[in-house]
């Protein structure tokens, strides 16, 4: 499968995207604001999707957040890495992450992390991610 495209996704995409995205947590808006969204977040993240035979098959999310402890240096957060089950084991999950890791070196980010499960640690590890601490969360909502 080489024939598929990586891009940044595009208020054009909202169908596709639904779909995509509800394959892992069910979710509804609408496509006024899907755009309404997009245009929010663009300063400071950019969603990249992999698109193959007009379908969008892959996607994940990179947020950056400027440091002054670290000289007004940039970090990169990468979330939100789904892959259509029927293309699940097929290398996408790996292409993403490292296309997002490569977009985040052309930004100048001093470092990139991600948050994951345990049960999906060993596939990040293979992405070149190392564990390098504990994760705390408390959840404001049950969304």
């Amino acid at each position: 499968m080489n024939n598929y495209i990586i891009r940044k996704l595009n208020k054009d995409d909202y169908d596709k995207y639904l779909i995509m995205i509800n394959e892992f947590r069910e979710t509804e808006f609408t496509k006024e604001k899907f755009i309404e969204t997009l245009n929010y977040i663009q300063p400071f993240s950019e969603i990249w999707v992999i698109e193959y035979e007009d379908d969008i098959i892959s996607t994940g999310t990179i947020l950056y957040e400027t440091k002054f402890i670290y000289n007004n240096g940039k970090l990169a957060h990468i979330e939100d890495i789904c892959v259509k089950k029927q293309y699940r084991k097929t290398g996408l999950g790996k292409i993403i992450v490292n296309h997002l890791m490569k977009v985040a070196k052309e930004q100048s980010c001093y470092k990139v992390t991600l948050v994951c499960n345990e049960s999906n640690a060993n596939f990040y590890k293979k992405c070149g991610m190392e564990n390098r601490g504990l994760q705390m969360s408390q959840l404001t909502s049950n969304f």
